[in-house]
């Protein structure tokens, strides 16, 4: 009879952290946070480096792989009651706009200058909060 309440006890446990009821500890929020924050970057980082065949829609391509690591960060952020994301949030924003309002017949040089700035804000937000966290490895 123990064996089954304590075989019972564990699927319900077991149930319960695959479901999200087990909440990560702050160390371990911040350090997903931090991982977030890098693949941001790299996101980012293969945004802006396109070759010369490189088109718009291959930048909008880039945009859907930064708001994917944008989703990653939101979620990893909201573990963590002190840490506010809005700047990176608008920025974000701001460059998804830009890319959108990027005509389908623009060149890719005239396109990566065009969202240029809106990539180096959400960039520099995204630093301010790497740095703010005291994260390692960038």
């Amino acid at each position: 009879m123990k064996t089954r309440i304590l075989f019972v006890a564990m699927v319900l446990i077991l149930a319960c952290a695959g479901a999200g009821c087990v909440q990560p500890s702050e160390e371990e929020a911040e350090a997903q946070l931090c991982q977030d924050l890098e693949e941001l970057g790299a996101a980012l980082e293969s945004m802006e480096n396109t070759s010369l065949r490189t088109s718009v829609g291959d930048l909008r391509e880039g945009r859907d792989q930064v708001q994917s690591a944008m989703e990653s960060v939101r979620e990893s952020a909201g573990q963590l009651a002190n840490v506010r994301v809005d700047e990176l949030n608008a920025a974000y924003e701001d460059l998804d706009q830009a890319v959108e309002g990027l005509p389908d017949d623009v060149t890719i040089i005239e396109g990566i200058q065009a969202i240029r700035p809106q990539v180096q804000a959400v960039r520099e937000e995204q630093q301010n909060l790497y740095a703010d966290l005291n994260c390692t490895g960038q």
